[in-house]
């Protein structure tokens, strides 16, 4: 369907399986021409899905101009499906699909409906997107954003396009032999479990869980729910750190056992069904390959998440998620190889240039461990004397200040009591003043303006500082400290992608940018074009944005995607 003007749409049938209609390859000679053109503009709502159908049809779309999609977004917008923004901005009501195809057993699929219906609904999504056109153009003209949408948001769609067209190869038998494995540990700590409590139960039911923990072993209740107390993963954590302490008296020698055996259960358990075992359903017959799908608004700071799978929560410190990583390889080993490039500490490094922290600063211009230096500078030690206990507290420190750690969430993750949680605040914030400021800066920019930015104009707004309920406004404070951060971290990540597929295209190499997860780039590169592209990736991507401290890049090596060095 196609619009351009107001008010104006047409449809052109080619997949019905009744009506008159045109032949696909008759329409598709006809329109690859207008696609592809440089010259002719192209304005969409959510071009990557347009862009990606077509790319299977052989079209490459030339000339993206405007999407509503990324647009609505990176004004700040949490909402952005067409039907909301029809509404809201048009004041027209647009039917749901369920109208069209119905819902439940009784759906069918759009080459079932009538043509005349389809051409009503289609040439109005048309119509619609090329009037929130016009009013997107102006607003994020009057929002400042329009210059990031340009050089970053559109000039990503093709490449995450690609990416997705591209896809990755995967060792199925690997994961095969994996999930074997899983199936018999997770048999063997049921048993285990089941031995020590002396009877069986349902170890995925939250309720018989927490009356074996809460009533039989006689452990401190945790946060209550619906169906009892809760065993998620952070209360179980929280429970082993309680009995760890020796603050809870009497307690069930079993219970630690239990509850290390639940957690590892559960971990084992969730990787099985989420990874191992789900992995090779997605693989396509065609294709032989994965081929996920990246989204560009699917989060608030701007950051690409990834679906079908999501390549991004594969688990990184554990080796069970390493294992899993081994599965994703070079689709011909050993002529090709992957090449992995990870931004290193890119958050803190964006933190220095926002705070300007002569500390911190300092710390990254000599090339200095920042754990170890803030850790030397916190507990008053020589560098050289800093144990890695310390540089563990002081990692969480560093990280902890992005994400807005509280006494009690140092508290949780150090073994340390609140109140010495408080004091180790205290002491970072005295080490490093110019973050104390930043901090304080960005709670008064946001309870004024209502809205965060990132150092390329990205927007979020926050109305959660100006709700009467102070654990929600702490948690919007939290919001707008971290998204600068997060957000200009999620902007370099962009750019840089977007200028190594240019000049991968320059220079004609063959090499394929298949995979970002977050401060990761993975690429399939033959053997021989190893050393370009290594010399491409570390000219584009520390050079992205322009801070206050280098941006360095670590890479690596594999055949795997878990075997990189």
């Amino acid at each position: 369907s196609f619009s351009n003007a107001p008010n104006l749409g047409w449809y052109v049938p080619v997949g019905h399986n009744e009506g008159k209609q045109l032949p696909l390859k008759q329409v598709l000679d006809s329109l690859q021409p207008i696609f592809e053109s440089e010259t002719i503009p192209k304005i969409a709502h959510n071009a990557n899905y347009d862009m990606t159908v077509l790319t299977r049809y052989g079209i490459q779309v030339n000339n993206l101009a405007f999407d509503t999609t990324l647009a609505a977004h990176i004004g700040g917008r949490k909402t952005i499906g067409l039907k909301t923004l029809a509404l809201e901005y048009l004041h027209i009501e647009m039917p749901p699909m369920s109208d069209l195809i119905g819902s439940g057993r009784k759906q069918i699929t759009m080459a079932q409906v009538p043509i005349e219906q389809a051409a009503r609904y289609a040439a109005a999504d048309a119509d619609v997107a090329y009037q929130l056109h016009a009013i997107f153009e102006r607003e994020v003209k009057e929002k400042g954003v329009r210059a990031t949408l340009n050089a970053i948001e559109i000039p990503l769609v093709p490449v995450l396009v690609r990416m997705q067209i591209t896809g990755v190869t995967l060792n199925v038998e690997l994961l095969d032999q994996m999930s074997e494995k899983l199936g018999r540990q997770l048999s063997n700590i049921e048993a285990t479990i089941y031995q020590v409590i002396g009877h069986q139960f349902n170890l995925n039911s939250s309720h018989q869980l927490g009356d074996v923990l809460f009533k039989e072993l006689k452990l401190p209740p945790t946060k209550r729910t619906k169906t009892g107390y809760s065993t998620d993963a952070s209360a179980l954590e929280w429970l082993k750190q309680v009995i760890n302490q020796g603050t809870v008296d009497d307690v069930d020698p079993k219970a630690l056992q239990v509850l290390d055996q639940v957690l590892e259960y559960r971990h084992l358990s969730k990787i099985k069904s989420t990874y191992v075992d789900t992995l090779p359903s997605l693989v396509n017959t065609s294709t032989g390959r994965i081929h996920t799908n990246y989204n560009q608004t699917g989060s608030a700071t701007g950051r690409v998440s990834s679906n079908d799978p999501n390549v991004q929560n594969i688990p990184v410190r554990t080796e069970l998620g390493r294992d899993v990583r081994k599965a994703f390889v070079t689709h011909n080993a050993p002529n090709w190889s992957l090449l992995a490039a990870d931004y290193s500490q890119i958050e803190l490094r964006i933190l220095a240039h926002l705070s300007m922290d002569t500390s911190l600063l300092e710390a990254f211009k000599n090339g200095q461990d920042i754990h170890t230096t803030t850790a030397s500078s916190m507990y008053g030690v020589p560098m050289n004397e800093v144990v890695p206990n310390m540089r563990r507290i002081a990692k969480i420190m560093n990280f902890g200040v992005i994400y807005g750690l509280s006494p009690f969430g140092i508290s949780q993750q150090t073994g340390f009591t609140p109140e010495e949680g408080k004091q180790f605040i205290e002491t970072y914030f005295g080490r490093y003043p110019g973050i104390k400021d930043y901090i304080d800066s960005v709670k008064t920019y946001v309870n004024k303006n209502g809205y965060v930015e990132t150092l390329k104009g990205r927007r979020r707004y926050i109305p959660e500082v100006h709700s009467s309920n102070s654990h929600v406004r702490a948690a919007g404070e939290r919001m707008a400290i971290n998204m600068p951060i997060q957000g200009t971290a999620a902007d370099i990540i962009k750019i840089s992608m977007v200028q190594i597929q240019e000049r991968i295209d320059a220079l004609k190499l063959r090499s394929m940018m298949i995979i970002q997860v977050h401060d990761e780039l993975i690429f399939d590169a033959p053997q021989e074009e190893l050393g370009e592209l290594k010399a491409v990736v570390l000219e584009l991507m520390p050079s992205a944005l322009d801070l206050a401290v280098p941006l360095e890049v670590e890479l690596k090596t594999g055949y795997t995607w878990g075997d990189m060095e």
